[in-house]
């Protein structure tokens, strides 16, 4: 009878670890996709779990794994690039150094010697048309540096910050240590301005004070020897004050002052 309570008590034992263990189940995930295997110079297997190693990690595994002429020439091919890089950088160095002891380049010099008003209206309507004739003087200082003046230049007279005529510069070519003046015909036709623009400008005219600034985009090619350089552009900017802007006279200029820019 105890034999057979036993026997009881290990059957149902059975039957409740049976019943509270979960039964098997498949792998989510196949373990070949888990495991990946790779072989270092030596010959022996590696195996790793992907996600167990960063990405910077893996290629430097990688790296790691190729053999060790490769990572020297991929270095010495690295070091000889650099090498080459510096070297030009270098060249460039020097030979703008030696063409500037050479040569000895300076930016022309421009300026503003008279202005001539041979038409100037403002109409109720606030519009404005203006013809200026200004003489500009254009310096080249330079004793071994021609300079080539090239189409598509642009001249122009603003006043409080509105262009009221423009015109542009001839095409021509400046010799060393040469001075030219020209004289430009500069137009304006029906410029609107503001109200308060006109009641400044008729205080300015009794004032004999009036401000304008001259903007020029002087397109040019320089000559070293018989070497053009490719185009640039000088960037000149003039404030002139005037004392009058009255028809068939030359302006009396009070103040002048240019800046040339690149």
């Amino acid at each position: 009878m105890a034999e057979a309570q036993r026997i009881y008590l290990a059957k149902k034992d059975v039957e409740k670890a049976e019943w509270i263990s979960p039964p098997p189940s498949a792998p989510l995930v196949p373990k070949s996709n888990l495991m990946s295997e790779t072989v270092e110079p030596n010959g022996n297997p590696v195996q790793f779990m992907h996600g167990q190693f960063s990405t910077k990690e893996q290629k430097f595994r990688c790296y790691s794994c190729l053999p060790k002429r490769c990572r020297n020439f991929y270095c010495r091919c690295l070091v000889w690039m650099f090498c080459v890089l510096l070297l030009f950088i270098v060249a460039i160095v020097i030979a703008a150094s030696i063409l500037y002891a050479v040569f000895q380049p300076r930016i022309p010099k421009y300026s503003v010697d008279n202005v001539q008003i041979t038409g100037f209206s403002l109409s109720l309507d606030a519009t404005v048309s203006s013809q200026f004739t200004v003489r500009v003087r254009m310096t080249n200082p330079n004793k071994k540096i021609g300079i080539y003046y090239l189409d598509d230049s642009y001249l122009g007279v603003f006043y409080t910050g509105t262009e009221i005529c423009r015109g542009e510069l001839p095409a021509f070519y400046q010799g060393h240590k040469n001075t030219t003046n020209l004289n430009l015909v500069l137009t304006g036709t029906n410029v609107q301005i503001t109200s308060e623009m006109v009641t400044l400008l008729k205080e300015q005219k009794q004032l004999g004070s009036i401000p304008l600034h001259l903007k020029a985009d002087v397109p040019v090619k320089v000559q070293f020897g018989k070497v053009k350089t490719v185009k640039i552009t000088f960037r000149v900017h003039c404030d002139l004050v005037v004392v009058r802007l009255h028809e068939d006279i030359s302006v009396t200029i009070s103040t002048k002052k240019c800046k040339v820019k690149l």
